[in-house]
């Protein structure tokens, strides 16, 4: 599909999980359509036995429903809260299938596997827009802004709202649109990558990461692989300043050719 942007992502298991011999519980998504694109990063949650289903699952879900929503140029929040319902209702539909048809083990199934945060954008016809509901970070047109921490280092998962009672649901964050022809870069991240911005100051030895280089250098858009190789020598190079999954989204407008 034609749109005048490019993107690219990687993800890294961070130290801590590698070390006990536990998956990544991080995933990320998007899609391209001829009215725009969505991309997404989720984490797991991490206290949470099957985390990583979840969050590969929600970031799909996130990404597909956002597609199917942007063809009908909504506003941003007409947008967000028909996001929210759409996935919440193919989320509902999972845990009850998980559940056999019990309500009580379809709760289990929602805090098992279906507990996950959202960092996402949306770049429509006329307006691009990041939002979020759990920690992470993220930066448009090198302006950046961080999501989070949350006490007990409890952020908010999208599927709390299939829990009856749950006083913890809560509707997507949008954070402030911009025309979509004002936008030139855009980076989402899980909360793993605000570790890589130890840097340069004398304090931290090793790697140098700095985020910039995700939009700034072609070589990210090139080859697919390229952001988790660069995020893999970070987490090597930096000696244990990775301890949590790290998962980056960029997206940059087209540069012209020659």
């Amino acid at each position: 599909m034609h749109t005048p942007f490019e993107i690219a992502g990687g993800t890294v298991t961070g130290q801590a999980h590698a070390a006990a011999g536990r998956n990544g519980q991080d995933a990320f998504s998007w899609e391209v359509c001829e009215t725009g694109l969505v991309a997404v990063v989720c984490d797991g949650c991490g206290a949470a036995a099957h985390s990583e289903v979840g969050a590969q699952l929600g970031a799909r879900l996130v990404a597909a429903a956002g597609r199917r929503l942007l063809a009908a140029d909504p506003e941003p929040d007409a947008f967000l809260e028909r996001l929210r319902r759409d996935v919440l209702e193919e989320l509902r539909a999972l845990a009850v299938a998980l559940g056999g048809g019990d309500a009580a083990a379809a709760a289990r199934a929602v805090r098992d596997y279906l507990l996950f945060t959202v960092v996402g954008a949306a770049l429509g016809p006329r307006w691009a827009a990041t939002f979020s509901l759990g920690d992470g970070l993220v930066v448009v047109n090198g302006e950046r802004r961080e999501l989070g921490p949350y006490p007990e280092n409890e952020p908010p998962y999208l599927a709390y709202a299939l829990l009856e009672g749950c006083a913890e649901a809560r509707p997507f964050e949008l954070h402030r649109p911009v025309p979509v022809d004002e936008l030139g870069s855009l980076l989402l991240a899980t909360d793993g990558a605000l570790d890589l911005e130890r840097r340069a100051d004398g304090a931290v030895p090793g790697d140098p990461f700095e985020l910039s280089e995700l939009w700034r250098q072609d070589r990210f858009f090139r080859n697919r692989d390229a952001v988790r190789r660069r995020l893999t020598l970070a987490r090597r190079a930096r000696g244990g300043l990775l301890p949590d999954d790290t998962t980056v989204v960029a997206i940059r407008r087209k540069r012209a050719e020659g």
